[in-house]
């Protein structure tokens, strides 16, 4: 995965949190989207959460509110060291917690958490905003290093993934699907597009029922900027 992607990887034009996890020109309610991952994952005090790929821990930094402690990992040295920066110090001064934050930053590839983290270490894992930029093979891979560090009977949450069954809700013509596609592999970039890959939810479902893991496929409030296209899963780690 590459800082080049379009979204929470995107180099912003300041430093405040907001620009930093939008995509250029467009503005998130990070309260918003932070109350829903917290009403389908439940997070409680005691809870001890993984953030995967969780850039500048705009969302982690809010949801650590909730639980006890959250773990982000992040490859981006810029994101990672723009996350430790104390809240009142961003331009954006989106933050305002009324206690100490409990997120703890590694700078780190997040195929590399299982040796990060040693098994069943985490109540609840989630990954949001950028499932999307891994291959396939990727993919599952990280699912197995999420099931392995996640505990038994624990949540994991993928949240906001392009939806390949609604891929024609987002592009107005297949081709400008299509140039984009065949721009990228001439270019030698990774993924079909600016948004990384578009996955079918069957694939999650698929990889899950091989593993024996209860899974749900979650559409998103309509209220939340992409749910129109993108979609958002829940699966209880019964491993």
């Amino acid at each position: 995965m590459s800082d080049k992607f379009i979204g929470k990887w995107a180099f912003p034009i300041d430093d405040s949190l907001l620009e930093q996890s939008a995509r250029r020109g467009e503005q998130y309610d990070f309260e918003k989207i932070a109350k829903d991952i917290i009403g389908k994952v439940h997070f409680e005090s005691h809870d001890v959460v993984l953030d995967l790929c969780c850039g500048n821990a705009a969302l982690a930094k809010i949801i650590s509110k909730t639980c006890k402690e959250i773990h982000g990992v992040d490859f981006s040295e810029k994101l990672i060291e723009t996350a430790k920066i104390p809240p009142a110090s961003q331009s954006g001064k989106i933050f305002l917690p009324s206690r100490e934050l409990a997120v703890v930053l590694h700078l780190s590839d997040a195929l590399n958490i299982d040796k990060l983290f040693q098994e069943d270490f985490f109540d609840k894992s989630y990954c949001y905003f950028s499932f999307q930029y891994f291959d396939k093979k990727k993919r599952e891979d990280i699912l197995e290093k999420l099931s392995r560090v996640t505990k038994h009977n624990g949540v994991i949450f993928l949240g906001d993934i392009p939806d390949k069954t609604r891929m024609w809700n987002f592009y107005p013509t297949q081709l400008k699907f299509y140039r984009e596609k065949i721009s990228r592999l001439i270019q030698f970039k990774e993924g079909e597009c600016d948004l990384g890959w578009w996955i079918n939810p069957k694939e999650i479902i698929d990889w899950c029922e091989r593993k024996k893991l209860p899974v749900t496929i979650l559409q998103q409030e309509k209220t939340l900027p992409h749910a129109h296209y993108r979609f958002d899963v829940l699966i209880k780690n019964s491993k």
